[in-house]
Parts: C-alpha cells; structure tokens; sequence
C-alpha cells in the first residue's frame, strides 16, 4: 500500500466519493490495498470504519464557511470560573486533538508486542552495536559510549549485528551519570533491522519511529503502522487559509514528523510546538459541480494527490426497472450533459442506485435530476429538452412541454415557453425513459 498523505477524490455529484472514503480510511488504517478492501465487500469495510473511528484512529468532519482556525487548530474560549468570573481559555481543535492521538495510537490486537504498543514519533531511533552472541541476552544498563551522546528518555535503541539483523527493540527509560537504564523488547525471531551495519554506531535513523519500527517488527508492507485517517468532506466549502493557517506548510509530506526536513510551528495560544505526526492521513472530498465555490487554495492543492471520481455506469449494469435499463439511461444523459455544458456536471451513478421500482425512478427524475439540471441550465428549458429528449429527436420530450405561442410573443418575436408535464402518468410510463437512449449511440 503507498497511498499519499494527502488524498483529495474529486468528481461531479453522486459518484460515491463520500461512499467510498470508507474503503479508502480502512485501507489506509489496515495498510492493505485498496482492491483488497473492495473486494471483500462494502458491509465489512463499513463495519471497520466505525470501529477504527472508535479507536480514535479515523475522524470525519465537514468543511464550511463558517468554519476557522480556532475550531480545526487553536482557540480562546469563554468560559467560567467557580469564582462566576468570565475566563479565556485556550482550547486544542478537532485536528490538533487527532494528531495528538495519533502520536500514540490505539493498535490492532496482535499487530505489535505489547512493549511497543506506547511508541511515539517524539521519540528517535538509535541504531547501536552487538555481536551476535551478546545480542541474545541483552543488559538492562548501557555504558555511555554505547548510545548515542543525544539520547534521551524515551528514545528507541536498535541492537544491529554483523548481518543486520536484530532480536530486541529497546527503549531508554533512565539516564544517569554512568549509563543508561534500558528497557528491551525481545522479538519472536531476528528480523531485518533495517539499519546499515557498516557504519559507524551509534547513529540516528532519520525515520519516523512507529512506521520503521512496527514494520520492522512484523517484517512485511502490510503490517499495521498505526496509520489514521482524518476525512474532510467538501473540503472545498471551507475558506481553506482561514482554516488551515501555517498548518499549510506541516501537511507536506517531507515535513511531517520524524522526516528529515520535519518543520514545527509555535502555536501562541497553546503556548506549545506542533508538527504533523506521518502517520496522519488527510482525504478529502470535492464536488466539481459546484461553481460558487472558490477554487482550492493553490498551495493546498499542490500538497495532495487527486483521484477523480467519474460516473460508472457499469455500477448499475443489468439493472432494469419496468424494462427500464438504467445503465442506458445515465450514460444517454451524461453524454448530452458533456457535450452541452461539460463532463464536471454529469450526473453520479449514486442518483440511480436506490431506484427498485417505476415509482422510485418518477420521484427521482422529479425531485432530483430535472431540479437540478434546472440549476444547471439556469432555466434553460431548450437545453433540458434536448437532455431529457428522445434519441429520435431530442427536441421532443415526454417530461417538458412548449406552451402554444400567443399573439404576444409572435409579434414581438419572443423565444417560447416550456412547462414541465405535472401528469404523473408520464413519469409513471416506461416508454418515457426508454425513448431516451432508444436508438442513441453510446
């Protein structure tokens, strides 16, 4: 699995990409491919999504306007005292509070020992010497000149021997005048240390501490690296610098925690440093169709990867309603809408997808496509017609009529007027719908 650390899904209206974050977070949490996930059904995906976002390692919200800096970073919040004096608080936002969960996360059962299980990306990995005779039973206390001299409590120490292989992870848990006191992890069998045996030790391994380790430890790209997930749905709804602050420049990868270029920022109500821990995942979601919202920030945008998300008539192959085929009847429609307007607007699949009867399909041409292609067109009743028109002559359509022209509008040569149909029994027909892709070429 090599997912980017910021991942936006981008298409047009109902084509499932709030639907399918929950695929995505739950591949990215599991550290599996995304096929994987896919292919072992959505019901399943969905059940480990609400339970990971119990463990704290996935978290959704949606952007808005009136969303800021003091909700998603940093704040000061009323409150008040016992003293019944009105006090200013600083108070951590939702994204703060997830990184800071992230740096420890809650692991899957079974995925590393359970020494292991407090790591942090505060703390730094040290590759340190053994032979392979003394890397079997390893001592509690360390003489100076066997750690790095910049070690500190909390710091992890990997014992490398000639091969590269290594049986213990250890962690400093005191320092004292004469030494360090560690505590060791022993590993079910060697494994690969990861670190360069011929260089001179002890050294720093510039990597952020739980993904080296916990992949070190289990020996395979799909182990779990404590990965989480924070979703931002409409990401493109929020004033993104207003939000996000400097916050922008920490979501690059190569910033990100334990990274050789990690940057921190002082956050001043906080009064602390903050970096974003690399094991923190953003997926956003964005809806193409919706013009009156500015463009993304460009900064933000060259800082994630895109996955467009187009309607998949395919998802609704063989699927008839009173002999309506309604993956004809979406790909007909979105052929028009493309030529006549642009491919960021066609309809989504999602639209068609809890259609069972005629009756469904009536309400959702009334309640939802023909309102917004109205939106669409700006009440452009022609080009909706020639949408919604027989493949035989797209200017006639059983949903819209034109009313007869009076002597008004002839003489003052007035463009004419549409009505849409208010019988019922025509969006209750069949033939209405198959007239739209019968004989149309897809």
């Amino acid at each position: 699995m090599n997912f980017s650390n910021n991942l936006l899904l981008y298409g047009p209206p109902g084509t499932g990409k709030t639907y399918n974050t929950v695929n995505y977070a739950v591949s990215i949490v599991e550290n599996r491919p995304l096929e994987d996930v896919v292919a072992e059904g959505y019901p399943l995906a969905l059940e480990k999504y609400d339970r990971y976002t119990k463990m704290g390692r996935i978290a959704f919200m949606t952007f808005h306007q009136s969303l800021s800096y003091d909700d998603f970073i940093e704040g000061i919040r009323p409150e008040v005292n016992e003293s019944g004096e009105l006090i200013y608080v600083p108070t951590p936002g939702v994204f703060y509070n997830f990184c800071k969960k992230a740096d420890s996360p809650e692991l899957i059962n079974g995925s590393v020992p359970k020494g292991l299980l407090g790591l942090s990306d505060n703390s730094r990995i040290y590759a340190v010497k053994f032979s392979e005779e003394d890397s079997g039973d390893l001592p509690n206390t360390l003489e100076k000149d066997v750690c790095h001299r910049d070690s500190v409590v909390g710091d992890v120490l990997v014992p490398v021997t000639s091969d590269g292989m290594t049986g213990s992870i250890g962690i400093i848990t005191k320092i004292t005048a004469k030494g360090y006191t560690v505590k060791w992890e022993k590993l079910d069998h060697p494994v690969k240390s990861g670190c360069d045996p011929a260089r001179e030790m002890p050294y720093r391994v510039i990597e952020p501490t739980k993904k080296f380790i916990f992949n070190m430890v289990n020996g395979s790209d799909q182990a779990d690296e404590g990965n989480c997930v924070f979703i931002i749905d409409e990401i493109n709804r929020g004033n993104i610098s207003r939000i996000f602050g400097e916050l922008i420049t920490l979501l690059e990868s190569s910033r990100r925690k334990g990274r050789p270029e990690c940057l921190e920022v002082y956050l001043a109500q906080m009064k602390v440093m903050f970096s974003v821990p690399d094991n923190v995942y953003l997926l956003g979601t964005m809806n193409t169709a919706d013009k009156s919202l500015t463009a993304l920030d460009t900064a933000l945008r060259r800082r994630f990867e895109f996955i467009e998300m187009m309607p998949d008539p395919d998802v609704l192959k063989g699927r008839k309603v009173s002999d309506v085929d309604l993956s004809k009847l979406l790909a007909t429609i979105n052929n028009r809408i493309e030529i006549l307007y642009d491919r960021e607007h066609m309809l989504g699949h999602a639209y068609f997808i809890s259609v069972r009867t005629i009756a469904d399909l009536a309400q959702c041409f009334v309640k939802k496509i023909i309102p917004l292609l109205q939106e669409y067109f700006f009440d452009d009743y022609e080009k909706i017609c020639w949408v919604l028109g027989r493949a035989s002559d797209s200017r006639l359509c059983d949903f819209i009529t034109v009313r007869k022209r009076n002597s008004f509008q002839i003489k003052f040569n007035l463009p004419d007027v549409f009505d849409i149909v208010k019988d019922n029994r025509v969006f209750m027909n069949p033939e209405s719908y198959k007239a739209i892709y019968k004989g149309a070429e897809l």
